[in-house]
């Protein structure tokens, strides 16, 4: 049998403000001794793989997310012209924090999964720049404006591939996959991003079942009860992944090689909003769900 390119991989799912598990899970992998070869991710995902590909670690990661506004830091009003939100200020947030520009200058390899809205398919970014190709596998459709990459416009990897096991796996001896999303019970809502949202939640799960069998370890992080754009319980996110995958690995006969390591978050201050967007949406008869 040939060998393969790379020994271990990591491949992260979507899921929003839930991938604040995935700094959890990251901790946890540090402290029993797993570092990736290569790792994938869709949408928050893509984003958490990149920062650790960069060198940030999960602790710095929270850092980073504390006190960001979603209405200033990572979207803008748009036109209701392909998407009501404008994910410009998420590309210049990743420009800010990373100290790479392109994909292939990481340390390490990073499978980017965003969707082709042109020819139907899924597509895995290896090379280019990096900003406009993660907020390519964030972009919910309907939410956020499709991405636009030399004549193509992406939307969220998680249409076809919200946990990008498949992306790596013919690359790797091993892949463990961290997954964010359950499809929880919920009341329906009927406003245009609740009826958006809620669909592609569901077209999310449904695809996942395909990639967590290809997986030789998968751990379903504990996100339940947390809202996707709820970045107001990503502290509580870290703990929450960091625990879940504790479990998984001591169940999977891992053996800790560092002690725990005690974090506290400091807390911050939440930035103001300069734009009152959901007024705005209201006038289009338009919420946010709660």
């Amino acid at each position: 049998m040939a060998t393969k390119k790379y020994s271990l991989g990591i491949a992260f799912s979507g899921g929003g403000a839930k991938g604040a598990a995935h700094c959890g899970a990251l901790q946890a992998l540090k402290e029993y001794g797993i570092k990736p070869d290569v790792v994938s991710g869709t949408s928050v995902g893509a984003l958490v793989a990149i920062l650790y590909s960069s060198g940030i670690s999960p602790k710095q990661m929270i850092e980073t997310f504390q006190g960001l506004n979603f209405f200033k830091d990572i979207v803008a009003p748009s036109l209701p012209k392909g998407g009501l939100f404008d994910s410009r200020p998420l590309q210049t947030l990743i420009r800010n924090i990373l100290p790479y520009s392109r994909l292939e200058e990481l340390p390490i390899p990073t499978f980017i999964v965003a969707s082709d809205m042109e020819h139907g398919v899924s597509k895995v970014f290896t090379k280019g720049e990096i900003a406009p190709r993660v907020v390519a596998s964030c972009s919910i459709p309907v939410i956020f404006q499709p991405i636009c990459i030399n004549g193509v416009h992406y939307v969220d990897g998680g249409t076809f591939q919200n946990l990008p096991v498949s992306a790596i796996r013919q690359k790797c001896d091993k892949v463990i996959a961290l997954n964010l999303n359950h499809l929880e019970a919920e009341k329906h809502k009927n406003n245009l991003i609740s009826v958006a949202y809620r669909a592609f939640m569901m077209m999310m799960v449904s695809n996942v079942a395909a990639d967590s069998a290809q997986a030789d370890l998968f751990i379903d992080l504990d996100t339940y009860g947390c809202m996707a754009h709820d970045i107001s319980r990503i502290e509580e996110l870290f703990f929450r992944g960091y625990d879940s995958t504790v479990k998984a690995l001591e169940e999977n006969g891992y053996q800790r090689v560092m002690p725990k390591e005690v974090i506290h978050f400091p807390k911050k201050k939440r930035k103001k909003k300069v734009v009152d967007v959901r007024t705005l949406l209201s006038l289009r008869n338009v919420s946010f769900p709660s």
